[in-house]
């Protein structure tokens, strides 16, 4: 390589480090906007994405001894970003519990027919409680015959994305289908048995925020489950896709104002979308959208993400039980 061809590699790399660090910062300021406009929102979504680009920027410009003020800035976007997560991998106590509940949250793509492949998976982990997203009639008409160790359900089937179902092996009260605001997706309300007291279940499905309009459904579903979880008689389980990261401010806010706790605490994040290579074609996890957030009476023991079930979500396993 000639010294002409090596300094017009030598500054591509270097335009290709700026443009990086204009990037993380301007999108991390706009982050940092989230309460003011739906796209900054948005963007406060991909802070693993934000941390991880800001941080490997930074320790490239360290490495090849570039401008500080660039390494500056990119280092202060990474700590920037962290700040939001950190929380997720500091220890967080859990109590002791006698007996436990161990639940399945699966969201099954409407596009998705391996129906023997789900069903066996169901089968192999044995959860107690099943609860499932995207739940269209030929699905619920599959487990309605498959199924059978899950003789008590609640369904709300649909065509489109928003179906959703509770399958449970011992029989459950109270169980009721709740909607909340303009976008009228199902939610279900349980009472589950099993433990020393039943324990209240709302599971969901809320809007994604990706169009304006979307967002202001978002946006209203995630207000008004507040004071109607506040309702609710604890032991509490919040579960669902939510299409939210726990960091951003709609849910970070229902969490608090609920007095829940967000189950990755103390065990990291667990990106569960999109499997890779289901969504268009992209290798790897992005978003931490399937949740499980739970009262301070309940001693979580595990929460893990499953195997594929060849839908653009992982399936997400809780085992919990009541603090001694």
């Amino acid at each position: 390589m000639n010294s002409r061809h090596r300094t017009k590699v030598t500054q591509l790399c270097a335009l290709m480090l700026l443009v990086c660090v204009l990037g993380c910062a301007l999108l991390t300021t706009f982050a940092e906007c989230e309460r003011l406009y739906w796209l900054a929102y948005l963007v406060a979504q991909f802070r693993v994405e934000l941390f991880a680009i800001s941080f490997l920027t930074a320790a490239i410009i360290f490495a090849t001894s570039r401008s500080k003020i660039l390494f500056t800035v990119s280092i202060l976007c990474a700590i920037v970003n962290f700040s939001h997560l950190i929380s997720y991998y500091m220890p967080h106590p859990n109590g002791q519990s006698k007996t436990k509940l161990r639940l399945l949250q699966m969201n099954l793509n409407v596009k998705n027919h391996e129906y023997e492949k789900v069903t066996a998976y169901i089968q192999e982990v044995n959860a107690d409680t099943v609860l499932i997203e995207e739940l269209t009639p030929e699905w619920r008409e599959y487990f309605s015959k498959h199924l059978r160790q899950y003789p008590h359900s609640t369904t709300v089937e649909q065509i489109d994305t928003y179906g959703i179902g509770v399958y449970n092996k011992t029989p459950f009260e109270n169980a009721r289908v709740e909607y909340f605001g303009m976008a009228r997706h199902p939610s279900i309300v349980a009472t589950l048995s099993g433990l020393e007291k039943p324990v209240t279940l709302l599971h969901t499905h809320v809007q994604g925020p990706v169009k304006e309009p979307f967002f202001a459904w978002h946006e209203e579903q995630m207000k008004l489950m507040v004071p109607a979880i506040n309702k609710l008689p604890r032991p509490i389980v919040l579960s669902g896709d939510m299409n939210a990261n726990a960091w951003t401010y709609l849910l970070s806010d229902l969490v608090s104002k609920t007095d829940l706790v967000d189950t990755q605490k103390g065990r990291g994040i667990h990106l569960s979308w999109p499997a890779p290579f289901y969504w268009r074609n992209w290798p790897f996890q992005l978003l931490s959208i399937d949740h499980y957030f739970v009262s301070k009476d309940i001693s979580v023991s595990k929460r893990e993400l499953g195997k594929s079930i060849f839908s653009d979500h992982y399936p997400v396993i809780l085992e919990f039980g009541l603090k001694q």
